[in-house]
C-alpha cells in the first residue's frame, strides 16, 4: 500500500495523475492518517520551495523512490522518522537542482519555467447524516459546524489567492482572518465571500431559497452572470439575508436574536414564531422524516419552543399540548431494494 501511495504522490506533484489515480490517492488519504500526514508534509515542502522553475529539474519520483528504499514501514512509532527522511531526500534533490539550474541550465529549462504545469487539486468531502451534526477544521484552521443532511467539499490544501469550499445543506463557519486570501462558499445559487467572519449559511436543495446570518465580521453575496461575479448584497453583523432562487432577489433584515438561526450547532432545535410549514421543514431535516400537513387550520398558528436532543415523539407531544396539533407516526417500511423509507409524520 505505501509503495503505491508514494508512486501516486510523486506523480501528483509532477501533474501526471489520471482521474482514476486521483480518486485512488484521495481514498488513501481519507482512510489512512499516516498517509495524509506524510502528504501534507510533502505539500508544505512543495509550497515553501515556491514551486519555482528550478523544480523542473527535480526528478520528484526518483527522489521519493530513493527515500522509500531507506524506509521500512513497520510500526506507527516510526512515522515521524519516515517523514523526516523523505523530506531530507527531497531537500537534497532540491538543493542539487538549484545548483544545476543556476550554473548549467539549458535554454529548454528556462522555456519550461515560463509554462509551469498545474497539478490537480485533491478534494475531501465531509457529510453529516440526517439526525447528526459534525464539527471539523479546514486546512487554514477555520472551524465548520455541519448540520443534519449536509455535505461540504473542500481541497485538502488551499492554494492560490482564494479559499473556496462548496456546501449543500447548512453550515456555521468561524473563519480565520486572511485579508490576502478571502474565504468563499459556493452554493447552488450564490457565493458568500468573507475574510475573518462567523456566519450561518443554509442552502438545502429544493427549498427555493438560500439564507445566511452574519454573527460578526463582514460577508458579501455574489451572483455569477455570464461568467462574471457580481456583488448583490453586503451584510453587517446581525443581518440576515434570504436569496430567492426563482426571482434572484435578496431580502435583508436586522435580527435581534440570532440564537434561533445558529443554536442548531449546539444541539438545539429552535422554533421562533414559525408557521407550521417551517416547523415541518425543520423537523424533516433534524430527524430525517417526511412531514405531511392535513389540517389547514394549523396554518393560522405560530410556534415558539426550544428543544435540546429530545426524541421526535417528545417534541411532538409538547407541541400538541400547546396547540391543536394531532399527529400520527407512520413507521419506516422496507423497499424493494432492501433500503428503508423515511418515517412519516402526519399532522391532522
Amino acid at each position: 500500500m505505501y509503495k503505491n501511495f508514494h508512486d501516486l504522490t510523486s506523480r501528483y506533484f509532477d501533474g501526471n495523475l489520471m482521474e482514476s489515480e486521483q480518486l485512488e490517492l484521495k481514498s488513501q488519504l481519507a482512510s489512512d492518517a499516516a498517509c495524509q500526514k506524510i502528504f501534507e508534509d510533502y505539500c508544505r515542502l512543495w509550497d515553501e520551495s515556491g514551486q519555482k522553475a528550478v523544480l523542473k529539474a527535480i526528478d520528484v519520483e526518483t527522489e521519493l523512490k530513493r527515500a522509500k528504499k531507506r524506509i521500512v514501514f513497520r510500526k506507527p512509532i516510526f512515522i515521524g522518522l519516515i517523514m523526516k527522511a523523505a523530506a531530507v531526500f527531497l531537500l537534497a534533490g532540491l538543493f542539487s537542482s538549484i545548483y544545476i539550474y543556476y550554473f548549467y541550465s539549458p535554454a529548454s529549462l528556462i522555456a519550461a519555467a515560463e509554462t509551469p504545469k498545474e497539478t490537480p487539486a485533491i478534494t475531501q468531502e465531509i457529510s453529516s447524516m440526517f439526525g447528526t451534526r459534525s464539527k471539523f477544521k479546514l486546512p487554514d484552521g477555520s472551524t465548520v459546524y455541519l448540520n443534519s443532511g449536509s455535505k461540504m467539499v473542500f481541497p485538502i490544501q488551499f492554494k492560490g489567492d482564494v479559499r473556496k469550499v462548496e456546501l449543500v445543506g447548512q453550515a456555521f463557519f468561524d473563519v480565520i482572518p486572511n485579508p490576502a486570501k478571502p474565504f468563499v462558499v459556493k452554493t447552488s445559487g450564490i457565493e458568500i465571500k468573507a475574510l475573518g467572519t462567523a456566519f450561518d449559511l443554509q442552502a438545502y436543495p429544493g427549498t427555493g431559497e438560500i439564507s445566511t446570518t452574519l454573527v460578526h465580521g463582514k460577508i458579501v453575496l455574489e451572483n455569477e452572470l455570464d461568467g462574471v461575479s457580481k456583488q448583490i448584497a453586503e451584510l453587517k453583523p446581525s443581518d440576515r439575508a434570504i436569496y430567492e432562487s426563482t426571482s434572484k432577489t435578496v431580502k435583508i433584515s436586522a435580527e435581534e436574536d440570532l440564537d434561533k438561526f445558529i443554536a442548531w450547532k449546539d444541539g438545539k432545535l429552535v422554533f421562533f414564531n414559525d408557521p407550521i410549514e417551517k416547523v415541518a421543514e425543520k423537523l424533516g431535516i433534524w430527524y430525517n422524516v417526511t412531514v405531511k400537513i392535513n389540517n389547514n387550520e394549523m396554518k393560522h398558528y405560530r410556534f415558539t419552543a426550544t428543544f435540546t436532543d429530545e426524541p421526535i415523539e417528545q417534541v411532538l407531544d409538547l407541541l400538541s399540548i400547546s396547540s391543536p396539533i394531532k399527529y400520527k407516526i407512520k413507521k419506516a417500511s422496507r423497499l424493494s431494494d432492501n433500503s428503508y423509507s423515511k418515517r412519516e409524520i402526519i399532522f391532522n
